[in-house]
């Protein structure tokens, strides 16, 4: 499988995600100012740029050789970044989005398939392949934010299109069972946290099938909370 087209389309496909999300926007979305802990559409944006330049500029440190940068302590970065971005006109926080996307896309062109396979670019891939690290960084992080934010406002149905077809796409990158479970994982979460009970339960119960690794968390996993008292989740754990 030729890993970097599939990750360059998959990003690709996040940006368009991104781009159709704003232009369906109301006047009123468009205008609304966004609290720390209720993100406007326009602080969603900027928070998707952000750590989209950092993947972007930690990608280039490693070409050249120098460390790169490990950010720990994400509620305070994202607040931080609320601050500093909160103001921001549209206009220049669509140009920076576009900007982020296009630098991260010429780091990404200019790597090697071997790069991508590469388990040790960053200190922190615990022996995952840095195409994955990116996958979920630049296409599961926005993708999600962007379903969250539909599911938010009552629209759970688009929330799902999207969702599902993150689950597809990113299925194609490795047919691994550790990671089909995973992408499995991911869908079941969100059809725990949008009440779609028995999808979630069946996705959980192929997801664990797949990769049992997922057990442990999975009983922990908070976006598993609106069905961990349930009857056929608990079953999931029998014996």
């Amino acid at each position: 499988m030729d890993v970097k087209r599939e990750l360059l389309n998959l990003l690709q496909r996040a940006y368009e995600q991104e781009q159709t999300f704003v232009s369906n926007l109301s006047d009123e979305e468009r205008s609304a100012a966004g609290t720390p802990d209720h993100w406007s559409a326009r602080d969603l944006v900027a928070h998707i740029a952000a750590w989209k330049e950092r993947i972007a500029q930690n990608l280039e440190a490693v070409a050249q050789g120098k460390a790169p940068v490990r950010y720990e302590d994400f509620d305070r970065i994202n607040a931080e970044d609320f601050k500093a971005h909160r103001d921001r006109p549209w206009a220049d926080v669509l140009a920076w989005s576009e900007r982020a996307h296009t630098s991260l896309m010429r780091r990404i062109q200019a790597m090697s398939e071997d790069d991508l396979l590469d388990t040790e670019a960053f200190p922190w891939q615990n022996g995952r392949p840095l195409w994955r690290l990116i996958a979920g960084t630049e296409y599961t992080h926005p993708i999600s934010h962007i379903a969250q934010y539909y599911a938010d406002r009552g629209d759970t149905s688009r929330a799902t299109e999207i969702q599902e077809e993150a689950a597809d796409l990113l299925a194609r990158l490795d047919d691994s069972p550790d990671w089909q479970g995973i992408v499995r994982y991911n869908l079941a979460c969100h059809y725990s946290l949008s009440g779609q009970k028995e999808r979630a339960i069946k996705g959980l119960r192929e997801a664990l099938r797949l990769n049992p690794d997922l057990t442990d968390w999975s009983k922990e996993d908070p976006d598993f909370a609106p069905i961990r008292q349930d009857p056929d989740y608990l079953a999931l754990y029998a014996g």
